[in-house]
């Protein structure tokens, strides 16, 4: 059997993209799947992913050029958008996407109209598809959910007819099993989420039937500890929980807090019915330090807000911050990992805020995977993932499916201009703090006088490869064309 390399443009996809493939004969092709087919072509695949992923960015850089899509600071690793996936009623084929490590390997999740779909991150920024599990309903679905937990995954849909499924990761990257599917527990729900600290896993249920709350003790065996928030919060939408604390995104009732640490009599620790920018309350994220939540309201032109939880009997809104192209956008999801917020937002992509400062946070970075009409609501990114260890982010969009990013992370600098750090090696970032986002060049001039770099920002902090230069000192010069300003400075590269 010959092995050959096809090369092909594919109309699903914004750039050129290498298909490598494996001719099989009729013998091989009878009985075979589309994921059987996918499965042997994997091993030749992954022998020449090298190559591939090398002329991909090589390609997407030829024709950037042509994108009406925006893009600012963050560079696309990989992408994938199955041909064979269906397409629902209301025009979209992908919903969530999920991440986790397994024996120290990246994987991805994303949901479809059809199922469950799982890939493989390689180091090279390869992008595999090694798995799939049919949706118990694959019909009109809007979305599936997931969370994974002691090497399973647990998924569940918004649409009836549908299942808790418990899906077995431990023969990654070869296979996954699905090993549990039933409507006994969970037969629709919008969202799962498992606070690993005390095996518990928080089921939002449809209108009405508020929240759901099961015990992994058993990860195999969920037992139902919770039932009938309803009677205390009248709907929840989605949750965050840590330590037995659970933030409920509440829609039109806000934000509500409540301690689970006796799961059948859950204690309500604060609330918050009312705040400026208000709208359907969807979803949010912790920081670290536990005093910060961010939450995201899914109302057409309402804006994200940072929130004062460090005292949840006195919930407090520290600021509100979304984007401004179009009055009618919409966030969806968002993660907060390090003081940076990482929002999925419709029509308007991936974007990245920087949130350390509560009461002023600032666009940082952002790509549209949106090319589209605007006027079509809630289209475009749908899900974000932002805390696998290599710093990739994973955004899933309704039609495109899912993308793989790669944003270096700036570090916390206040006050003044400057370079940092300084003397500075293979990296460094410029500083310079705005009261808003304002476009200037920033131009490093050799020692002899020579213009090595031309460069542009946005943002207070801009980063500079220096992998090109040559050893030694350089000026460099900040040029504001809005404000009038320039400002020069000196920084040294070492050897």
């Amino acid at each position: 059997m010959n092995e050959y390399i096809e090369c092909k443009m594919s109309t699903n996809y914004n750039f050129l993209r290498l298909d490598f493939n494996k001719r099989l004969n009729l013998f091989d092709v009878v009985g075979l799947t589309f994921f059987n087919f996918s499965r042997q072509l994997y091993g030749l695949k992954q022998r020449f992913n090298t190559l591939r992923f090398t002329l991909t960015i090589l390609l997407l850089s030829l024709t950037l050029g042509s994108f009406s899509q925006e893009v600012r600071d963050v560079t696309i690793l990989n992408r994938w958008d199955g041909a064979w996936v269906d397409t629902n009623n209301s025009g979209v084929k992908y919903n969530e996407v999920w991440g986790f490590v397994k024996d120290g390997e990246e994987y991805a999740v994303m949901g479809s109209v059809n199922g469950t779909h799982f890939f493989h991150l390689t180091e090279d920024n390869g992008l595999f598809e090694v798995g799939f599990v049919a949706g118990n309903y694959q019909g009109n679905v809007v979305h599936r959910d997931y969370h994974d937990y002691n090497n399973y995954l647990y998924a569940v849909a918004d649409q009836m007819p549908g299942t808790l499924q418990i899906i077995d990761l431990q023969y990654l990257p070869d296979s996954v099993s699905k090993v549990y599917d039933s409507d006994t527990l969970i037969n629709i729900a919008h969202n799962v989420f498992i606070d690993t600290s005390s095996a518990l896993m928080y089921a939002c249920d449809p209108p009405g039937t508020g929240l759901k709350v099961y015990s992994l003790a058993d990860p195999l065996d969920p037992i139902l500890v919770y039932d009938n928030i309803a009677t205390l919060v009248d709907y929840v939408h989605d949750v965050y929980a840590r330590n037995d604390t659970a933030y409920l995104a509440s829609g039109n009732d806000g934000l509500w807090v409540y301690d689970f640490t006796n799961p059948s009599s859950p204690v309500n620790l604060g609330s918050i019915t009312s705040y400026p920018e208000q709208g359907f309350n969807h979803s949010g994220w912790l920081s670290e330090d536990g005093k910060t939540y961010v939450m995201a309201d899914e109302t057409s032109g309402k804006k994200l807000k940072t929130v004062d939880v460090s005292d949840l009997s006195d919930i407090q809104i520290h600021s509100v911050f979304g984007t401004e192209w179009w009055e009618n956008t919409v966030p969806h999801n968002v993660m907060l990992k390090d003081g940076l917020a990482y929002i999925s937002y419709y029509n308007d992509g991936l974007q990245i805020y920087d949130v350390r400062d509560v009461n002023n946070p600032k666009q940082i970075a952002f790509y549209d995977t949106f090319d589209d009409d605007s006027e079509k609501l809630f289209q475009g990114a749908w899900g974000i993932y932002a805390l696998l260890p290599s710093g990739k982010l994973l955004v899933s969009d309704r039609s495109t499916g899912l993308y793989v990013f790669k944003y270096h992370v700036p570090p916390n600098i206040e006050g003044g201009h400057g370079i940092y750090p300084n003397p500075a090696s293979d990296q460094a970032w410029f500083h310079r703090e705005h009261a808003v986002n304002s476009e200037y060049r920033l131009q490093i001039i050799s020692a002899d006088g020579k213009l090595v770099d031309d460069l542009s920002g946005f943002n207070d902090q801009l980063r500079i490869d220096l992998t090109n230069y040559r050893a030694g000192e350089y000026i460099y010069r900040y040029i504001n064309d809005v404000t009038g300003n320039v400002e020069t400075g000196k920084f040294i590269r070492l050897k």
